[in-house]
């Protein structure tokens, strides 16, 4: 715009100066007058009304009319001071406009720079997204990977665990060539510690190889081995090793083989029951354990004999006379006089219960009840005092002013199994009966922190809870007198018995802190064992 302001102005003084200019001045009402011929008329419209036809000799001399038009000396000024204005605006305009030019150049520049920071960013989002579609087809991968690792640990657990089996089984042939099997299934002796044991939970249909005299008079009765509950007058509610309804032990019933008493006889006979050991090798000590009930009125005695060089043996052990339903722990020490040479050991159970019989009303009348039992045998070629409390290797935990053993098996058995396997441990050994929150969270502590125990009981673990009596009323069966469960933990949804089947508890769920289950007594499982001191 300047520009062509000054190309304007250029071009009128050039128009002035084309024409003829006469310079003079005169004098006007007391005001000097230019007077200039610019060649235009009404170049001064300020004193236009004062031109006037000078006849005086100005200039050419002529007397004519001049035809200038003429301008006071403060309309040059006043038009110098507008080309000030105008110059001064223009630079003003022009400072502006070169601010403008450099503000925009800046903005030009900042805005390149944004473009190429977009740029930036635009590459970069490409290669993040490269980089993220790289990642999930990786984690993909992984995943798969993982799955297919899960599945090989799988295959590989279960492929090592029936290697353990077969290993085990094995193990189990070497022993019985070595005399070493669980007495429970052979009637050999099982080597603890510098000692053996020989077990016995009358679970086998050889009675372990116990003999029997035979019931051939009046005079002799005969051991029978039962299951639960024989009698409701008397007699255990279940056996001690399973204290399930599938368990057995031995007992003498009278009223099996009655002894009839005419109403003109007061002689009553003692009759007997007689069952002996297998022969027992030679040792410096033996010690003698076993599980009994006596209940009934008037019931009769329990003996043990040590049975040396034949004979009936001497009396080692006496019981007479009853006590409760429960079971109970008999304890007998044999020193050298009796086990210096091989010897037996013989149990005898008496009774001399009796019917009558009345002719008038046909009817048999008993006026006693003697049903005397045991279970579970332990002989051992030790001292008693010899004999520790807990197993090597077990894990202790007091409650209250109860002190408890714990030894975790990991080979994997069936229930009644597991069950054999604790009461060949102790005589007051058994499956594991949880009765805290404070003794399930040991178990899970122990079994978290072992890894062996962790792998093993991926699918659980074996305890004593079992409701083969009645469907869902679960009860420890550690005492051989089952009874109800005063703590639980059961995982939601358990139990269920699947396939009217499930009658076991298993400490079943890992991840849920081993929350409890019911499953198949058949199928096999790791297991835990309890020793109550």
């Amino acid at each position: 715009m300047r520009g062509l302001f000054v190309l304007t102005v250029t071009a009128w003084i050039s128009t002035v100066t084309s024409q003829t200019f006469d310079p003079g001045c005169s004098f006007f009402n007391g005001q000097c007058v230019y007077n200039v011929k610019l060649g235009h008329s009404g170049q001064c419209d300020s004193v236009s009304s004062r031109a006037t036809t000078d006849t005086s000799t100005t200039g050419s001399g002529s007397g004519s009319t001049t035809g200038f038009q003429s301008c006071s000396c403060k309309d040059i000024d006043a038009l110098n001071n507008d080309i000030a204005t105008l110059n001064t605006n223009m630079n003003t305009l022009q400072s502006n406009f070169n601010k403008l030019a450099q503000s925009l150049n800046t903005t030009q520049q900042q805005l390149s720079g944004k473009e190429a920071q977009n740029s930036l960013l635009m590459m970069e989002k490409q290669n993040l997204t490269a980089d993220l579609t790289q990642h999930q087809l990786l984690l993909t991968k992984s995943q798969v990977e993982l799955a297919n690792m899960v599945s090989s640990m799988t295959i590989e657990t279960d492929r090592l665990r029936t290697e353990l089996l077969s290993t085990s089984d094995k193990l189990t042939t070497c022993q019985t060539q070595l005399n070493l099997l669980d007495s429970q299934k052979t009637n050999t002796p099982v080597l603890y510690g510098g000692y053996v044991t020989h077990y016995c939970g009358f679970e086998d249909l050889h009675n372990c190889n116990y003999t029997m005299d035979t019931c051939t008079s009046s005079t002799v009765e005969c051991w029978h081995r039962g299951t639960g509950r024989q009698d409701v007058y008397s007699g255990p509610v279940e056996d001690h090793t399973y204290g399930s309804p599938n368990g057995h032990y031995m007992y003498i019933d009278p009223t099996l083989k009655p002894y009839y008493k005419s109403s003109s006889s007061s002689h009553v006979p003692q009759r007997k029951a007689r069952i002996t050991t297998p022969q027992l090798p030679a040792a410096n000590e033996y010690c003698v354990r076993f599980w009994y009930t006596m209940i009934g009125v008037d019931i009769g005695t329990l003996k043990v004999y040590a049975q040396v060089g034949g004979g009936d043996g001497y009396p080692v052990y006496t019981k007479t006379g009853q006590e409760d339903r429960y079971w109970h722990m008999a304890q007998v020490s044999l020193d050298s006089e009796y086990t210096s040479q091989p010897f037996k050991l013989v149990f005898e159970g008496t009774t001399s219960s009796y019917y009558t019989y009345s002719h008038s009303s046909h009817q048999s009348n008993q006026d006693t009840r003697g049903f005397i039992s045991f279970d579970d045998v332990y002989i051992y070629n030790t001292s008693c005092s010899a004999i520790p409390d807990c197993p090597a290797g077990s894990r202790k935990l007091v409650q209250g002013n109860m002190t408890s053993c714990y030894s975790f098996h990991i080979e994997p058995r069936s229930w009644y199994e597991a069950v054999d396997a604790c009461k060949s441990e102790a005589p007051n050994g058994h499956l594991v009966s949880i009765n805290s929150k404070l003794e399930q969270q040991f178990l899970v502590d122990v079994m978290q922190t072992n890894a062996a125990y962790t792998t093993a009981g991926q699918h659980g673990w074996y305890t004593s809870g079992n409701d083969e009596r009645t469907e869902g009323g679960f009860k420890w069966t550690d005492t051989g007198y089952p009874y109800s469960l005063n703590y639980t933990n059961w995982h939601a949804g358990q139990p269920n018995n699947v396939g009217d089947a499930q009658d076991c508890l298993l400490l079943q769920y890992p991840s849920s802190d081993y929350e409890w289950g019911d499953i198949s007594c058949a199928d096999k499982h790791p297991f835990i064992c309890e020793i109550q001191m």
